[in-house]
């Protein structure tokens, strides 16, 4: 392949990344429609999981929606008992939104689905490709890790 100007680049995966999204959510839709849980539902419960439980406007700040969004959302998943809400006992105006046991089995279901989709994905290519993706994506979250870090210190 010849070398692309960033420009081009961008042209490409404009085109590329929403038809791979598409070929994923292929392998993937199944499972949602069959337990009923959304993306941004996704999003919370691996948020939750990583971090046991948080405010609510924690989770909003972590999903880039607003609190009533969020709410919105954890009045959803509260009704199916993926969370519960926990009001604080020193400060009654504080909840906290915590994983059930329901809502942790979810999320490693979730998780073993999207690893056999990806599996199943990079088949298609070598071990030495498989590499320099990982190696591309790591980058590029350290990258934009580091970049969300500075935003937070100059706020």
């Amino acid at each position: 392949m010849s070398a692309l100007s960033l420009e081009e680049f961008g042209d490409r995966l404009v085109v590329l990344l929403p038809t791979l999204m598409q070929q994923m959510w292929a392998y993937e839709r199944d499972f949602f429609s069959r337990e009923d849980i959304s993306f941004p539902q996704l999003w919370a419960l691996t948020y939750l999981y990583q971090h046991k439980s948080c405010t609510m406007c924690e989770l909003a700040r972590a999903m880039h929606s607003g609190e009533s969004t969020s709410t919105g959302l954890v009045d959803r998943m509260a009704g199916t008992k993926l969370v519960k809400r926990v009001r604080s006992r020193v400060d009654r105006r504080v909840v906290t939104v915590q994983l059930t046991a329901n809502g942790s089995r979810a999320y490693k279901q979730l998780q073993r689905q999207r690893r056999r989709a990806f599996i199943e994905l990079f088949r298609r290519v070598s071990t030495a490709e498989r590499s320099r993706w990982l190696e591309i994506i790591e980058k590029l979250v350290g990258e934009m890790s580091l970049e969300k870090n500075k935003d937070r210190e100059t706020e």
